[in-house]
C-alpha cells in the first residue's frame, strides 16, 4: 500500500471511530472511477460544526500536524483546512461541507466502496463530474476538464448531471463535454 493510501486508511478510520461523516473526493476519487493521476494531497469533504474544531485537532494528534485555529476558521467559513501526516509527509485537504441544497444532496449520495485494503465513503461519479465542472468554471482548468471527459467516458447518469448542472451554473460546460463525444 502506498503512503497516500496508508494515510487515507488511517484518516478515514479515525473519522469513522469519531462519528464524523466524510467522503473522499478529488484525484483519489478520480483514480477510483477513471484514471490514476499523481496527487500531492488527499481531498476529503467532512460534515463539521462549530464545536468540532478541538475534537478534530485532538483526533489527529500526535501523528499529524493540524491547527485547531485553522479548523475553527474553516468550519466558520465553510472553507478548507489541512492536516499533515508527520511521518509520511502526506497532506490531507479537508473541505467543510457547505450547507446548500446541492452539497447536502451530494453528501447524501456518497457511496461506500472497497479501496485497497479497506472500505471508505466516496463521492459519486456524477457528483465528482459536477464538482470538477464547477472548479473548471471558476479556474479555467484544462486538467479539470480532462478529468471530466475521463469520468464521462466511464458512463454517468445524464439526467442527474443535467438536473444539477443548471443549479451549479455549469450547464454550458457539461454540454460541451457531452458533445465532445462522451455522451453519458
Amino acid at each position: 500500500m502506498t503512503a497516500e493510501l496508508e494515510v487515507l486508511h488511517d484518516a478515514t478510520t479515525r473519522l469513522e471511530r469519531a462519528g464524523i461523516p466524510y467522503m473522499i473526493t478529488g484525484s483519489i476519487a478520480l483514480s477510483y472511477y477513471a484514471q490514476p493521476r499523481m496527487t500531492r494531497d488527499i481531498d476529503l469533504v467532512a460534515e463539521l460544526s462549530g464545536r468540532d474544531a478541538k475534537s478534530v485537532a485532538t483526533l489527529f494528534a500526535p501523528d499529524y500536524y493540524v491547527s485547531e485555529a485553522d479548523v475553527a476558521s474553516a468550519i466558520a467559513s465553510a472553507g478548507m483546512f489541512n492536516v499533515l501526516h508527520l511521518g509520511k509527509l502526506v497532506k490531507l485537504d479537508f473541505i467543510v461541507r457547505k450547507d446548500t441544497p446541492y452539497r447536502r444532496h451530494e453528501f447524501g449520495s456518497r457511496k461506500r466502496v472497497r479501496m485497497p485494503g479497506f472500505e471508505a465513503w466516496i463521492v459519486s461519479r456524477e457528483d465528482l463530474i459536477l464538482s470538477k465542472l464547477a472548479w473548471a468554471k471558476d479556474s479555467n482548468s484544462e486538467m479539470q476538464l480532462r478529468d471530466v471527459q475521463a469520468l464521462l467516458a466511464g458512463g454517468a447518469d445524464r439526467t442527474y448531471l443535467e438536473r444539477w448542472a443548471g443549479e451549479l451554473s455549469v450547464m454550458d460546460l457539461l454540454r460541451k463535454n457531452l458533445d465532445a463525444g462522451h455522451d453519458a
